[in-house]
């Protein structure tokens, strides 16, 4: 759309909704041009605006749009419009990570395509490679996180790779080295033989698998007869054993404490130990000790100084020294030992046994526990200023309950492995010297100088990739160096909000505490939302390998991104899983027709509003005069009954909507709005604004009824726009003349007013629609055709039943099609169906509207229905466990119950044996 046709905009919509079409009108890009999702720290430090900033979690520049990703950014996405509308200066920071072993995995396989390693390119030239993909290929995840609709300021868009982030990554490192937190030392890693590198506990998949439980015999060495059963799944560490420990309170293995048994495969001796963490209950009771290849083990042995034996090199190989196992892969190995064992007599049995084995993420080979020289952060020191922060309430989870979880990983923190045996990332600033000798230093030129020395040689590894996630509160707002501040910073900083998965609460959310704790003196965000985990109808976590994880692109192409966008919302409660069906052929997701089936009721519903404007009024400019004047002087005194229950019911959810977010219950937010406007407006007041717009006496009186319910419809659209983005400003424009780079994103929120709800009219209303409601339920059931007037009397229950009903029978006889005459006692009139609401007996006289027999045969089912519910009642009202344990209350609800179901009963009869005769 050209921008000369922007300025004046159409005056009504599109027969049937198309959001392919909506969407492209509206893209972000198109706002892009208009700056509105930019903030400004003047705007905060000058003029006083109150700033809302949201960090965007940064996906791998290697990922493409996943239904988590919809989830994660919707939510976010609601939060910064939400406030954007309501006079905040918003802020959403948005970037992408580098994704270190991911990257270079993508790249490497690429090599491997033409023949080559990245040994064979060097690394600068490798490097090349991958900033070259990373140009192709890295912004495909952010085109699509904009065709979703994230309202960002995009122009600060940043990579973790980027100059100024790099900075601040290396100058970290320099400082906390410095401040003697990090440390260079051998500790058990995460190691993957494939990739070559070290990994986090996040880079590691667990899998359920079943492996042979070997149990063999460690012969005591001055007495070869007797022996210490010990029970194994890795029979290949055996090669590295250096002692079986037993837990000391165990009576069955105290004789054997301090004594020596033989290692069957190598005839080593070792000792035999006691230590509290052997479980007595677990396997044997004795546990093998293989500090090289166990970090549990490593801990023990570090405790009773046990020496380190490698078994296994980091390809995954039987290391040198251990014919005829040497060179062997690790599984061949396992299988020739198993062998050996039982030819030797010391295999007792073997059992198959499920367990849960760690493999790479992205390699998918099994990863070793491997000692190994790296790079580490102490994190006592940093953990506990981080943790105080969430205790004393400055930093709120939503759910509360991953507080325990944080505060349990955060009080039993182990040191933090920072290197990685990559190419591809931040290469870690240390530089030594001929003799080993390590100076650590921003730059090459500094550390000479530092050192005295030239020639010096860089560490080959890189940082952990949440080396420089931990730093994204700051460097997204521009942070190079330690004591760094700017006007960003300063409207800014702390940020208020931080949307992610529970999953990373260790990864990534306590590190960036410590880091915002540490750099900056102050909590990084107010507030973190942890999203659900979305399974599949079978309860399954969604997952490429098993191909039940469904395309997001595909589902927003055939039903809509604000479908798709609403839909999530509408299934995922705060703290709960979500369920979405999933079909693992097409990967669609069938629930998305419910957000769909919502955008084409909006739709109609504006259509209709849109074309009785067209009607009502000769111009744009006039509606828009009238219009003005009318909210102007807007009060429940001058709006008839309708109206009045219609705007009460608009600030009653409004009331709950504004509070739900700001307890960031976002599941509830959009069922409260889409309540509104699919029951309260377009099933309920268009029915009725169609009745009165039919019967309006004036020109005048159509005008205002119109502009009324438009204004009312406008409030929705502004309401529900943070959910739903682009069918919300498509209807917007279409209201009123819109001048170029006007958008519903920067309107005003609509408020709460308590003066506007009327309670009282409220519960009258749904008494009328439960009439109403009833009234055409029967005669569907029946079969009475929609069209005829039916005649109906009403039993009143009481007199305020009765004075409710007499003064809306022009309501109910519209909406029901009906003639309806009211009293406190009638006679049942004959040939009549019956309904009861609320006790009040309403009767459909049905001479010459339907088949009697019909009728006669649903009475006798609703009567087998109500006996059968009594019943079950009353036997719970004669057991004496339930009378002995249930409340008074329940109780009490329990009488009330069987006493209503007598009383329909009672009824239910003699309207048979009314119809009967």
């Amino acid at each position: 759309m050209n921008d000369e046709n922007l300025t004046l905009q159409q005056t009504n919509l599109d027969k049937t909704y198309n959001p392919q079409d909506v969407e492209a009108r509206w893209s972000i890009e198109h706002w892009e041009r208009f700056g509105i999702y930019n903030a400004d720290s003047a705007r905060v430090l000058k003029d006083g605006k109150k700033p809302f900033t949201v960090l965007m979690p940064p996906p791998n520049v290697t990922g493409s749009l996943t239904i988590g990703h919809v989830l994660n950014h919707t939510i976010q996405d609601i939060f910064i419009r939400y406030h954007r509308m309501s006079g905040y200066e918003s802020l959403w920071l948005p970037g992408t990570d580098h994704a270190g072993i991911a990257t270079q995995t993508v790249v490497e396989k690429q090599l491997r395509k033409e023949k080559l390693s990245r040994y064979d390119l060097g690394r600068e030239k490798f490097l090349e490679r991958v900033w070259q993909w990373r140009e192709q290929y890295g912004s495909l995840i952010l085109k699509q996180l904009r065709r979703l609709g994230d309202s960002a300021d995009w122009r600060r868009n940043i990579f973790t790779m980027d100059d100024a982030a790099s900075q601040a990554v290396i100058n970290v490192f320099v400082q906390l080295y410095r401040d003697g937190l990090i440390y260079k030392g051998k500790r058990i890693i995460n190691w993957c033989p494939a990739s070559q590198t070290a990994l986090s506990d996040e880079e590691v998949t667990m899998k359920t698998q079943r492996d042979p439980l070997v149990f063999v015999k460690y012969r005591l060495k001055e007495d070869p007869n007797d022996f210490v059963p010990v029970a194994t799944v890795r029979p290949e560490t055996m090669l590295g054993d250096v002692a079986v420990a037993v837990n000391p309170k165990d009576e069955r293995y105290k004789v054997f404490v301090g004594k020596f048994v033989v290692e069957p495969l190598t005839k080593r001796e070792i000792p035999v130990i006691a230590d509290e963490y052997v479980e007595i209950e677990f396997g044997t009771g004795a546990l093998k000790i293989t500090p090289a290849h166990d970090p549990n083990d490593y801990q023990v042995g570090l405790r009773h100084k046990l020496p380190v034996i490698v078994a296994l090199d980091k390809y995954g190989k039987i290391a040198d020294g251990f014919e005829p196992y040497s060179g062997m892969d690790r599984f061949e190995a396992r299988k020739k030992i198993i062998d050996d064992l039982k030819a030797s007599d010391v295999l007792i049995n073997i059992e198959d046994y499920e367990h849960n084995v760690g493999y790479s993420e992205r390699a998918d080979v099994v990863i070793e526990p491997y000692l190994s020289e790296q790079w580490f952060v102490k994190m006592q020191e940093l953990a506990k200023p981080a943790l105080d922060a969430v205790e004393d309430g400055r930093i709120k989870f939503y759910p509360p309950r991953w507080t325990n979880t944080y505060r349990h990983w955060m009080t039993n923190i182990q040191d933090w492995c920072i290197s990685r045996q990559l190419w591809w990332g931040h290469r870690i600033p240390a530089f030594y010297d001929e003799d080993g000798n390590i100076t650590v230093a921003a730059t090459l030129e500094e550390a000479e100088k530092l050192s005295g020395k030239k020639n010096l040689r860089q560490d080959d590894d890189v940082l952990d990739t949440w080396f420089s996630s931990w730093l994204w509160q700051q460097t997204t707002l521009g942070w190079k160096n330690i004591g760094d501040d700017n006007d960003d910073f300063k409207a800014f900083y702390p940020t208020t909000l931080l949307v992610t998965g529970p999953d990373i609460i260790f990864f990534w959310v306590a590190r960036m505490i410590m880091s915002g704790m540490r750099f900056k003196g102050d909590v990084p965000f107010k507030n973190v939302y942890f999203t659900s985990i979305i399974r599949d109808q079978h309860g399954r976590k969604l997952s490429k390998s098993l191909g039940n994880s469904p395309d997001p692109l595909l589902v927003m192409d055939k039903y809509g991104t604000d479908a798709l966008r609403f839909t999530v919302m509408y299934l995922a409660p705060l703290g709960q899983d979500v369920r979405i069906e999933v079909n693992e052929k097409t990967k669609d997701m069938p629930q998305v027709e419910q957000g769909r089936n919502f955008a084409t009721k909006i739709w109609n519903a504006a259509r209709f509003l849109l074309m009785n404007r067209n009607d009502a009024f000769a111009s744009l400019e006039l509606f828009e005069k009238t219009y003005a004047a009318i909210a102007s002087r807007l009060s429940p005194s001058n709006l008839d009954v309708s109206e009045r229950w219609l705007f009460s019911r608009l600030h009653s959810t409004l009331k709950n909507y504004h509070d739900a977010v700001r307890e960031f219950r976002v599941n509830d937010l959009t069922k409260l709005i889409y309540d509104f406007i699919w029951g309260d407006y377009c099933d309920w007041f268009i029915e009725l604004l169609k009745v009165k717009l039919q019967t309006a006496t004036s020109l005048d009186e159509k005008q205002a009824m119109v502009a009324r319910a438009i204004f009312a419809f406008d409030c929705a659209m502004r309401a529900l726009h943070p959910i739903m983005p682009f069918i919300t400003e498509e209807i917007w424009q279409n209201i009123a003349l819109r001048r170029n780079g006007e958008s519903i994103s920067v309107s005003n929120m609509p408020p709460a007013v308590d003066a506007w709800i009327d309670k009282e009219i409220e519960a009258e209303f749904e008494f009328l629609q439960k009439v109403i409601t009833s009234i055409r339920s029967t005669r569907s059931v029946l079969g009475v055709p929609p069209a005829p007037i039916a005649d109906v009397s009403i039993r009143a229950a009481s007199g305020s039943s009765l004075e409710m009903m007499s003064k809306n029978a022009a309501l109910i006889e519209k909406l029901a099609r009906v003639k309806v005459t009211a009293a406190l006692s009638m006679e049942k009139p004959k040939a009549a169906a019956s309904t009861l609401v609320d006790g009040n007996e309403i009767f459909i006289l049905l001479e010459g509207l339907i088949d009697l027999d019909k009728e006669k045969a649903r009475l006798a089912k609703e009567i087998e229905k109500t006996e059968s519910y009594a019943k079950q009642i009353e036997a719970k009202l004669t057991n004496e466990g339930f009378v002995a344990r249930a409340p008074k209350e329940v109780i009490d609800a329990e009488k009330e119950k069987l006493s209503t179901a007598k009383l329909n009963l009672q009824k239910f009869k003699e309207n048979l044996a009314s119809l009967a005769s």
